[in-house]
């Protein structure tokens, strides 16, 4: 009996980034494997379905060179063998969305609720400050419009750099040329930025403890097992041991 965890449409839709493909095409299989399954379906079926669904995620993480991945048939059943490759494809899948939300745009950063709330009294400073300078009204609209729209970008799940600091540029210059600019404004808008700046290091700390530091990866000569380096060791003859 045939069983399609996957259809040639799934396969069609998945993202072209390996990593991103391999978790979008594990989701798939998995949830299908779990609709198959039932207290109704014979025994010998559910088997098939675990097997099938291992072999094809397994099958995908090699040719997608994602590690951490491996058929798992050292139980005494396959539901238990299930169990400990879903664990371990968990672990791995975990680590690709991680990767996706909030490791890899090195021109945004997710926000700490607390670091928004701070942002947020400074940015109220800098009202108090556009309201009390002596520019005319329309510089005055405009600034406050700027700073709004830095509100909106301050909101969204990831604050992107290059709209956020043009506009609090575009503030702080614009607050700059007054006669009765208060003493406050630009430390606001230094405090702002290394606000970003810090959350964008821890951010960047987290990722690097979650990962670990980057491990060198050799290709595999599956017909032996063994790396291609290791292979090209055994096979030279002059070897003085």
């Amino acid at each position: 009996m045939a069983i399609d965890l996957i259809s040639e449409a799934d396969y069609e839709r998945l993202p072209s980034d390996p990593l991103q493909k391999f978790a979008a095409l594990e989701e798939v299989c998995r949830r299908n494997m779990l609709e198959a399954i039932s207290h109704e379906t014979p025994q010998d079926f559910d088997a098939l379905v675990r097997t099938s669904y291992m072999t094809i995620v397994a099958a995908a993480a090699e040719e997608l060179g994602v590690d951490g991945v491996r058929y798992i048939d050292s139980f005494d059943n396959v539901q238990e063998d299930v169990q400990e490759f879903i664990r371990l494809v968990s672990g791995v899948v975990a680590r690709i969305r991680l990767r996706k939300s909030s490791g890899r745009d090195a021109f945004s950063v997710r926000l700490a609720n607390r670091t928004r709330g701070i942002i947020e009294n400074e940015l109220a400073r800098l009202r108090d400050s556009v309201s009390e300078s002596d520019l005319d009204e329309v510089k005055k609209r405009n600034l406050l419009g700027k700073i709004e729209e830095f509100r909106t970008e301050l909101h969204k799940e990831r604050l992107g750099y290059g709209a956020a600091l043009s506009t609090l540029a575009i503030i702080a210059a614009g607050l700059g040329g007054t006669t009765s600019f208060l003493a406050d404004a630009p430390n606001a808008v230094t405090t702002i930025i290394q606000l970003i700046g810090q959350d964008k290091e821890e951010e960047e700390a987290e990722i690097l403890r979650l990962e670990g530091p980057p491990k060198p990866r050799f290709l595999t000569d599956h017909s032996r097992g063994l790396s291609t380096k290791s292979s090209r060791y055994l096979e030279d003859d002059d070897i003085p041991f």
